[in-house]
């Protein structure tokens, strides 16, 4: 996880800034569902992905193969975006 970027609330969204060195490169903002933003502060806490998974699982009711592939789905997305390595 790049530890270069920040979850913020902004009038009701989950926006992920780019900090320092990475505000010039990254050039803008990423918009995340709940979920993605779930799963953004778990990673950014260290988390595994099992226990990325669990809390998924945990909070939205939903089967342990949805809540991975969710993961897997937003993992890619970010790293896609330059957030996680």
């Amino acid at each position: 996880m790049n530890k270069d970027f920040v979850l913020r609330e902004v009038c009701g969204l989950n926006v992920v800034l780019p900090t320092g060195a990475n505000v010039k490169d990254f050039g803008g903002a990423l918009n995340l569902n709940d979920t993605a933003a779930l799963i953004f502060e778990q990673l950014q806490a260290g988390k595994t992905v099992e226990e990325t998974v669990a809390a998924l699982v945990a909070a939205y009711d939903v089967s342990p193969e949805t809540a991975l592939a969710d993961v897997q789905e937003t993992i890619n997305s970010l790293r896609e975006a330059g957030v996680v390595a």
